[in-house]
């Protein structure tokens, strides 16, 4: 047979099923750009914004710093629609000041200016060493939840900040990802 003589209009509806399949014989690398998304694994989902930002020192308390963010940060829900914000921070090269106890820098999502509340509303962060009896360190933190919900037609706009922690070091910093996925 010759290569690439098989074509999809060609191979029967079911024919090919995950079982049938050698471990490995699909991979990343050998398909197409763009051939597997999102919206093609759940239909009638979509990711409509998506951002990113930092990273940002956080050895700092004095006032919420803001992490600007680069990317959509804005979209407006429809009736009917639900619209999920989830939220990633992640600690980079938590570290303390000689002699204190914890770099804990704590990171707030915000809608038009309000904070988003899905679990505590604030995403927390730490340096802490592994101890018996006690949490391991988070470096990493996220939330999603539903946003927009009441107000379809509103513009949403997402943006994020910081409260920094005087104990951390100047090395110190937190970085965020950001995304609203669509269901329909």
């Amino acid at each position: 047979m010759k290569a690439n003589s098989v074509t999809t209009g060609k191979i029967k509806k079911n024919a090919v099923t995950a079982a049938k399949l050698k471990a490995k014989a699909v991979t990343n690398a050998k398909l197409a750009d763009g051939a597997v998304n999102f919206a093609k694994i759940a239909a009638g989902t979509n990711v409509i914004a998506s951002a990113t930002g930092g990273p940002v020192a956080v050895n700092s308390v004095t006032t919420a710093i803001p992490i600007p963010l680069t990317g959509t940060t804005s979209f407006t829900p429809q009736a009917g629609v639900v619209d999920l914000l989830s939220v990633e921070a992640r600690g980079i090269n938590l570290a303390l000041e000689p002699g204190k106890t914890s770099c804990s820098p704590i990171v707030q999502p915000l809608i038009n200016g309000k904070p988003f509340e899905v679990s505590s509303g604030f995403l927390a962060l730490s340096s802490v060493p592994s101890v018996a009896d006690e949490f391991s360190p988070v470096p990493l933190d996220s939330e999603t939840g539903p946003v927009g919900l009441g107000q379809p037609g509103v513009a949403q706009q997402i943006s994020m900040r910081v409260f920094g922690d005087k104990e951390c070091t100047a090395t110190s910093q937190v970085a965020v990802t950001v995304s609203v996925t669509q269901f329909k």
